[in-house]
């Protein structure tokens, strides 16, 4: 990932201090030695700061916990698997990764804190859904992220335009757009990350969000009839001329930079589009005067019987198995994940909230018009869930980098792009990448 949350959301326990007996007659409280716990987490300094506040309150609530923040050097699976000293509590997020640790018995098990925290009640069902298995939680969601078209409202209005729901309607649109002279699309096309949102998207819209997540699991083939709609379909935009002169090359900041007509003066990017698909952490480094030329909507429906399918990250906390003070670091895992620290957090950072948080009862009079519009978004969906890059085991990624940036440049044809994800998939089964149920 290149970018993460800003700050991470939290849940309240209440920590168990030791009494003994003293004395013959009565019982006295010991003082307790204060218990040292280790939080792995990001590096970013906005980040760094940020949670420190976050800790800074946790310790005044529970000063037999002292928590040292420590940046990760190594990839995650990493600290779960052995490979280096185990922390505590680790940030992490749902998607290929989250569901192998599951699977494979390396976190632990949090059904106690759940139930001690209502988080039944607390948490949306398709948040839970990723949080647990075989019915047991092992993550503490805090927050997630979304994705959506984001479009400059000024040419819109210039063209009489409003956000379709429809796929015709966004046809439409885009041969509008062309008629004028302007360019509809940009994409991250060099970002695999960024750029396959639109796999994600056409896949879900085409032939429906179980089975794009069959695929993801490994399930399903990329050589059959269903990946070859998403890929043709997405060729055929390509070939309408919607999309900016060499996609392959655009990165995932210039595909937004590319929305702005703010920097008429001084272009920030030569190649300009109208709309551009990508997640909230895409824009959340803008500028704010050229935030506000930019507004989103949901990706079309391109078939009513379907059901929903919508995108975006969701980031919380885990326990290893292997931690070494699990006691404590499950109180530490729920405040990171409570209601009260993200208001904190909120309150004393001077960036706008730029993620949903995922506990009701988080103070709804926070949120900006922006945050309640995403909400909104994932509220309608039947299923939601993590992009494609964050879903499929690692050894594929060269193979979906290779499929985006020849389908971009267009050389070859869908059933060449099928087939190099098709071994990719077919080599992650026989390595045993993809765990089983």
């Amino acid at each position: 990932m290149q970018r993460h949350p800003l700050l991470l959301l939290p849940f309240l326990l209440a920590l168990l201090f030791v009494v003994t007996a003293c004395g013959a007659d009565e019982e006295a409280a010991i003082p307790v030695t204060p218990v040292a716990i280790t939080y792995m987490t990001f590096n970013q300094a906005t980040e760094a700061q940020t949670e420190e506040l976050v800790i800074q309150r946790f310790q005044e609530k529970y000063p037999a916990i002292q928590v040292t923040r420590t940046p990760y050097n190594q990839q995650p699976q990493n600290y779960l698997l052995g490979g280096s000293t185990t922390p505590d509590v680790m940030f992490l997020w749902t998607g290929y990764l989250l569901n192998s640790a599951m699977q494979q018995n390396l976190l632990g098990n949090l059904t106690d804190v759940w139930q001690e925290n209502g988080f039944d009640d607390a948490i949306s069902p398709p948040i839970q859904a990723m949080s647990r298995y075989q019915g047991a939680p092992y993550f503490v969601p805090g927050g997630h992220g979304w994705t959506a078209i984001y479009y400059n409202k000024a040419i819109f209005q210039t063209y009489g335009l409003t956000p379709p729901t429809t796929w015709q309607e966004f046809i439409a649109i885009c041969d509008t757009l062309l008629a004028n002279g302007e360019t509809p699309l940009s994409i991250a096309g060099n970002n695999a990350f960024v750029g396959t949102l639109w796999f994600d998207y056409l896949d879900m819209r085409l032939n429906g969000p179980e089975f794009h997540r069959r695929l993801l699991d490994g399930a399903e083939e990329y050589s059959g009839p269903e990946v070859a709609l998403v890929l043709e379909t997405l060729h055929d935009l390509l070939g309408r001329g919607y999309f900016v002169e060499s996609p392959a090359t655009m990165g995932d900041t210039d595909s937004m930079l590319a929305l702005i007509r703010g920097d008429a003066a001084e272009p920030v990017v030569r190649r300009k589009a109208v709309m551009a698909l990508g997640s909230n952490f895409a824009v959340s480094d803008l500028p704010a005067v050229f935030l506000d030329e930019l507004d989103f909507f949901a990706f079309p429906e391109m078939d009513a019987a379907l059901p929903v399918g919508e995108v975006g990250i969701t980031f919380g906390f885990v326990v290893p198995a292997s931690a070494p003070s699990p006691a404590q670091a499950n109180t530490f895992a729920v405040f990171m994940g409570s209601p009260e620290s993200a208001q904190v957090l909120t309150q004393q950072t001077t960036t706008q909230l730029s993620w949903v948080p995922v506990h009701r009862e988080f103070d709804r009079s926070l949120y900006t018009e922006r945050i309640l519009q995403a909400e909104a978004l994932v509220k309608r969906a039947d299923a939601f869930g993590p992009p494609m890059v964050l879903s499929l085991p690692s050894s594929m990624g060269s193979a979906l980098n290779q499929t985006l940036n020849r389908l971009l440049a267009e050389r070859g044809e869908p059933a060449d792009w099928q087939l190099l994800l098709e071994d990719a998939r077919q080599q992650a089964i026989a390595s045993g990448e993809y765990p089983q149920p």
